[in-house]
């Protein structure tokens, strides 16, 4: 296959995952809630360890995070299972290959970074590696990803780049006003953009699709 074959076969990809974007973005929006709600969960339960005094690794802060990923993103994949059996399509598709290949960059280099930031005991650092890695990926998808989605990307890089901004400005005086030390601003972070970022494009879809 040369140069201009294998053009023309992504083209087909796109222009097919376009079409069917209304179905992509209905699947986000139980995905989306059922994430953000695991996110405020998981960010309550290391806030309340904090405030009881409760020591917190930075792996241990980390490797729940990833399992909390695991889980969310098994749940969208066993949604987006469910449609591809019940239209008779394959699941491992070309066009879920094409997101993998898009997304993979940002979630490598996010992944290494903040597992490095997380070690250091630094998860505030680890935190934001997160959220603007995430916006990044989304944001990667490119014309595949529907318009929801890309403004959810946008979300999470304006809200990471601002609160990075804040912290870098007023870390000390935050950490007094809020009383909480480096495990419990991160889980406030991660509730704030995870969490609720998350709930809000998913009631948006909803609203939206109920309009239509």
């Amino acid at each position: 296959m040369n140069d201009s074959e294998k053009a023309l076969d992504q083209l087909k990809v796109i222009r097919s995952m376009m079409e069917r974007a209304t179905v992509y973005r209905a699947l986000s929006a139980p995905a989306a809630i059922f994430g953000g709600t695991l996110a405020i969960v998981v960010g309550i339960y290391f806030y309340t360890q904090e405030k009881n005094g409760e020591f917190v690794s930075g792996t241990q802060y980390f490797w729940t995070w990833v399992v909390a990923l695991i889980i969310g993103d098994s749940f969208n994949g066993f949604l987006l299972l469910r449609r591809a059996k019940s239209e008779g399509k394959k699941f491992f598709s070309a066009g879920l290959k094409l997101t993998f290949l898009r997304t993979a960059p940002a979630v490598i280099a996010g992944g290494l970074i903040s597992y490095e930031a997380a070690k250091g005991l630094d998860v505030e650092l680890c935190t934001f590696v997160w959220v603007l890695c995430y916006g990044a990926a989304i944001l990667a998808m490119g014309e595949v990803a529907p318009r929801s989605l890309k403004r959810l990307g946008w979300a999470f890089i304006i809200s990471g780049t601002l609160l990075f901004l804040i912290w870098m400005k007023f870390k000390a005086a935050l950490s007094a006003v809020l009383g909480v030390d480096y495990i419990g601003s991160a889980s406030i972070m991660m509730i704030v953009t995870f969490g609720m970022l998350h709930i809000g494009h998913g009631i948006g879809v909803i609203i939206r699709k109920g309009k239509s």
